[in-house]
């Protein structure tokens, strides 16, 4: 635990040393595309949109993706306590527990399901194709943002992720479990 503590605060130190202001306000605009507020939005919408379409199976999916991660985030900060970085390295204040990354494991969450959603879904095409990296390019980058923005350490951001990983194959399992006891695709 002292090796990634030790770690995370190299880390921290080291983007804080290198931290510009025009970086800085782009890194802000991008860290709110993992808010609460953003991914929740975008979550009900594409819920919204499954539903009217009869896609049962794949708002099953979603809601396990981004309901398990909220839920498995907002536990584990409230079971571990770990404090934020010190406001020194805050770009901004940002308040509450650090670990696991709640911006992080919800933009994988649901970025990530969106993206395995269109992999599987859309014709091979450009969109197909360019799915996967764009929701990798866009999940990491936030990822990134909190811990350059110094409201995270990297290991809250990476646990974020292995946390929203695990829900979004389970997301995925639950829609292809659903599809098949349905007969559907």
């Amino acid at each position: 635990m002292d090796a990634i503590i030790s770690l995370d605060q190299q880390i921290l130190e080291g983007l804080y040393a290198i931290r510009n202001p025009e970086a800085v306000q782009v890194l802000i605009w991008i860290t709110e595309l993992g808010s609460m507020t953003i991914i929740g939005g975008l979550a009900f919408c594409a819920g919204l949109v499954f539903l009217l379409r009869g896609r049962i199976a794949d708002f099953a999916g979603l809601v396990v993706s981004v309901a398990g991660s909220a839920a498995a985030v907002y536990l584990l900060k409230e079971i571990i306590h770990r404090a934020r970085p010190d406001t020194m390295f805050q770009a901004y204040l940002e308040t509450g527990f650090s670990f696991p990354s709640g911006h992080a494991a919800m933009s994988l969450a649901l970025y990530g399901f969106l993206a395995w959603f269109v992999w599987r879904r859309i014709p091979r095409t450009g969109w197909h194709v360019a799915a996967l990296p764009a929701a990798a390019i866009l999940i990491g980058t936030i990822g990134f943002s909190r811990t350059y923005l110094g409201v995270h350490h990297a290991s809250d951001v990476l646990g974020g992720f292995l946390i929203a990983g695990v829900f979004v194959w389970l997301g995925a399992i639950a829609t292809r479990k659903i599809l098949s006891l349905t007969g559907s695709e």
